[in-house]
């Protein structure tokens, strides 16, 4: 009975290494070998573990969390992979719960930005992309970081009230920017949008242009214009074809005045 009591004493030796120390297996269940993650069999503490194997591959700041942060070492297939988990949600549950929404495993401060807002109706393109998110979340509760605006004009109305050349608000330029600009930078502008009914990008003016100064020959002041800088006709010759209209006479705004969309007399 001695012999066979001395037996079962060895072979508990042999399951448990007296490496494990005073404490004994911290682990109830396990679904792999120790050598798994205890490769060093001196040193039990030395834990080596390849977890790109998982679905949850440990990035950044995580690859230096110990194991017990996030698994019950008694049971390690317990583990939690929600953010909430092992992060306080300083957002206050007013935005999405996956974190890498926003952040990125190399800290709080890498905010990708650009990611954030792929799945709103503001997509960040050009210089937009190089602003600090409190650039334009300025008027919220704080870290609820919800779009309350996204007219051009709810940013860049100092811009647009402040530009001379040409000056938006004395020639009634409309307030959505991406109108005439880009979102890389302000200039150059596309003046896709013309004041009035007389049109450039069509008909007959279309391309016969190349800078704003080839009609609006006075500098800083673009409500001049000049027709004949361009339709360089003989005086004479005009006064003969318009001989019969009472009110000609030789001038750009005589010229504007009967032919206000740029159209040939025909078609006015």
């Amino acid at each position: 009975m001695r012999r066979w009591i001395c037996f079962i004493a060895a072979l508990a030796a042999i399951a448990v290494p007296a490496t494990v120390g005073a404490q004994g297996m911290p682990h109830e269940e396990l679904s792999f070998d120790c050598s798994r993650c205890h490769q060093n069999a001196d040193d039990r503490r030395d834990i080596e573990f390849d977890h790109s194997e998982l679905e949850f591959e440990l990035e950044g700041h995580h690859q230096v969390v110990g194991c017990a942060r996030c698994h019950d070492l008694a049971d390690f297939a317990r583990a939690d992979d929600r953010c909430a988990t092992c992060h306080t949600d300083v957002h206050q549950g007013r935005l999405d719960p996956d974190c890498e929404t926003c952040h990125s495993p190399g800290g709080w401060d890498v905010i990708d930005a650009y990611g954030a807002h792929a799945r709103t109706a503001f997509q960040l393109l050009g210089a937009h992309t190089r602003l600090d998110c409190d650039a334009c979340h300025q008027r919220e509760i704080i870290a609820e970081r919800s779009q309350l605006f996204s007219d051009c004009v709810d940013c860049h109305l100092a811009d647009y009230e402040a530009n001379e050349s040409p000056n938006h608000v004395e020639y009634g330029f409309p307030t959505t920017c991406d109108e005439c600009h880009t979102h890389i930078s302000f200039y150059p502008a596309s003046m896709s949008y013309h004041p009035g009914d007389f049109p450039i990008f069509s008909g007959t003016h279309a391309g016969e242009w190349g800078s704003c100064s080839d009609c609006h020959t006075e500098p800083g002041d673009f409500g001049e214009f000049s027709c004949l800088e361009c339709h360089k006709h003989n005086e004479a010759d005009m006064a003969e074809e318009h001989a019969d209209v009472s009110y000609y006479y030789y001038d750009s705004y005589g010229c504007y005045g009967c032919h206000p969309t740029g159209t040939a007399p025909e078609d006015d």
